[in-house]
């Protein structure tokens, strides 16, 4: 069967093409069956034209998309536009997964999937061929004329090596590296074990059973990285892990084997809670250049009661700390305009960055993904503003929060890294000043060549 994949990265801020782990094993698995596939990447701007042309040339007798929430609008206008091939359709992803309520809301999509899909699309794809009753694919809700059939759940994958490494020709891979300065990006887990209140990892952790938290082993880790490195050119790696550093015994195995097989610099996100000097110290030696860790508010009160991040302030110092005494560069990641957040809560937060001095840093303006316990919280409030502003890959806000304006919210995220900055590096304060002023977004957004060069010099956002 010819399968259609569809992945829109539209208006994203920043330049840099992304690759979708989810897609690319999916491929993976259908091409493993014998199937064909191809992906329409929609890129920067919502252009149906090419699609549509895609879809009459290839001829797919299933499409299928993924979305998160901010992604999603760009997605039920393409289903809208194909309806009339009658093609079957489907999307997966976290917006679909949390917010079942999409299918009913979509016009054009048969059906979506929630929770993993690597079992699913295969049935379905069977079920399409041999005309087999889709009632019976586990984790797919589809349109009927009764209404919307939920179909029960099945079990989260534990044995991730059982899975094809990713397929990354789908994507034109080499495309992606060159984007994002040469860099390939891996992820070797997945789930979270913790439960922030902003994240969807929370909320889909309850939709299968089975451990959430899976590892695939050091051996097909290893194996899948020089894979990818023999078949693009590849000058340093990220893993996206969500906190790469959970299993010591994991990390300390991989950096052995990685300084021995790989050798390249790479970069991990992590957490403050499992920071220490041997795993620093672990990374170091195999090459590790940078570690990025999640901040979000510095203000105590607010993280551990509203975000349900229980670290300290003083064990985030500690934590950056550690990693520069190790001889590591550091990323924070920080969140603006949080439900309950005050201005002087946000002071906190500028102040705990300007205390760590990050060699680098993210902020972004909350956004209330559905499903997660801050949405209904912000429901429960009120706080959805009478005209809300979309999701706009979190550079806004939807909400109207009495302790936090908007235009309050929008002035402390563009004068956050040149506030952090000033007193520390003057010129690092002033590139990041022109990089979230509005001169700068569309210095980004429509020259290429100078938004590389500011992307540099405001390091590596």
């Amino acid at each position: 069967m010819n399968v259609l994949f569809i992945y829109s990265d539209v208006n994203v801020k920043g330049g840099a093409k992304s690759y979708h782990f989810g897609l690319g094993i999916l491929s993976a698995v259908l091409k493993e069956k014998g199937h064909d596939t191809k992906l329409y990447y929609m890129f920067d701007k919502f252009d149906i034209a090419p699609l549509i042309e895609m879809i009459e040339d290839f001829k797919p007798s299933l499409i299928a998309a993924t979305s998160d929430s901010s992604q999603f609008r760009y997605i039920q206008k393409i289903f809208k536009e194909t309806e009339p091939f009658g093609i079957f359709t489907v999307c997966g992803g976290p917006h679909v997964s949390l917010n079942p309520r999409s299918l009913e809301e979509t016009e054009g999509l048969s059906a979506i999937c929630i929770g993993e899909g690597e079992g699913a699309i295969l049935e379905l794809v069977d079920s399409l061929e041999n005309g087999k009753d889709l009632r019976e694919i586990r984790n797919l809700c589809i349109k009927s004329d009764g209404g919307i059939i939920r179909n029960p759940m099945r079990q989260f994958i534990q044995n991730l090596d059982s899975l094809p490494f990713c397929d990354r020709e789908i994507f034109d891979y080499q495309s992606v590296i060159d984007s994002d300065y040469d860099r390939a990006v891996f992820m070797l887990s997945r789930g979270c074990p913790y439960r922030c209140t902003y994240c969807s990892n929370h909320a889909l952790r309850e939709l299968q059973q089975g451990p959430y938290v899976r590892f695939r082993s050091v051996e097909s880790s290893i194996a899948e990285i020089k894979s990818v490195l023999s078949r693009y050119r590849v000058r340093s790696i990220f893993l996206a892990d969500d906190v790469f550093t959970l299993n010591k015994e994991f990390v300390k195995k991989f950096c052995e084997r990685y300084k021995k097989e790989v050798g390249i610099p790479f970069e991990v996100t992590t957490r403050v809670e499992t920071a220490s000097e041997d795993m620093f110290g672990w990374l170091k030696d195999a090459g590790c250049t940078r570690v990025a860790m999640g901040i979000e508010s510095g203000n105590e009160w607010l993280r551990q009661n509203i975000l349900n991040r229980k670290m300290t302030n003083e064990q985030i110092i500690k934590a950056f700390r550690l990693a520069k005494e190790a001889g590591l560069k550091t990323k924070s990641y920080n969140i603006v305009g949080f439900p309950g957040e005050t201005e002087e809560m946000f002071e906190d937060t500028v102040r705990l960055n300007a205390e760590i001095n990050p060699d680098s840093h993210v902020c972004y303006i909350f956004n209330p993904y559905p499903g997660t316990k801050l949405h209904g919280y912000s429901l429960e409030k009120g706080y959805f503003s009478d005209t809300p502003v979309e999701f706009v890959s979190r550079t806004d806000t939807p909400l109207n929060l009495p302790t936090f304006s908007r235009e309050n919210i929008l002035k402390a995220y563009r004068n956050f890294s040149y506030r952090v900055y000033r007193k520390i590096s003057l010129k690092k304060a002033i590139m990041y000043k022109i990089y979230y002023s509005r001169f700068g977004e569309r210095l980004i957004r429509f020259l290429d060549p100078i938004k590389k060069l500011v992307r540099t010099i405001a390091m590596d956002r």
